[in-house]
């Protein structure tokens, strides 16, 4: 099997959703989005960045494509040969997906505040902390400078600070490894 890291999470929308990395010579992620029924929407990213969404994927077919021992031929067997609807997409940022992996292999934090409530996650979206709490900016950077202190990879995205009565749209206020 050439799985490296599995995750199954949630989209900003609340989508239930299973990225997996792969150490494959043609593969290197795939995101399954896990409708409620049981046909599932899958997007492969090859190694060079191609990428194509199959539509109204059955969940045995994506758990072989997934879980199979050469993702290459799996596709092949199981999306491709099965004839799933497919289009292509345009180009993947490989950049992006292997920051996220090793982001995530690392342990990576997510720090995340907003409206104040300030809520850390694990590298598997699991929440460690939330708390309602007001933070300025100020504050906000030594909690991250100290979890980056133990050796803590970051990750942080800021909606609002309050300061003087007035809220400041910040949006990230430090570069997401992807």
């Amino acid at each position: 099997m050439s799985k490296i890291f599995n995750l199954y999470t949630k989209t900003e929308d609340g989508t239930d959703i299973d990225k997996t990395w792969y150490s494959s010579s043609n593969i290197k992620y795939s995101e399954c989005l896990d409708h409620d029924n049981a046909l599932k929407t899958l997007k492969v990213v090859f190694n060079n960045g191609t990428q194509y969404e199959y539509k109204n994927v059955n969940v045995k077919d994506y758990l072989f494509f997934r879980d199979g021992a050469s993702q290459g031929k799996s596709l092949n067997q199981y999306i491709k040969g099965n004839n799933y609807e497919f289009i292509k997409l345009d180009n993947a940022n490989i950049e992006n997906i292997e920051g996220e992996l090793e982001f995530r292999i690392n342990g990576g934090v997510f720090v995340h505040y907003d409206n104040n409530k300030l809520t850390l996650k694990n590298n598997k979206d699991q929440i460690i902390l939330e708390t309602e709490i007001e933070l300025n900016k100020d504050t906000f950077n030594v909690i991250c400078s100290c979890l980056e202190a133990v050796g803590k990879r970051i990750c942080t995205n800021v909606v609002k600070f309050e300061e003087d009565g007035e809220g400041e749209e910040i949006g990230n206020i430090q570069d997401s490894p992807f």
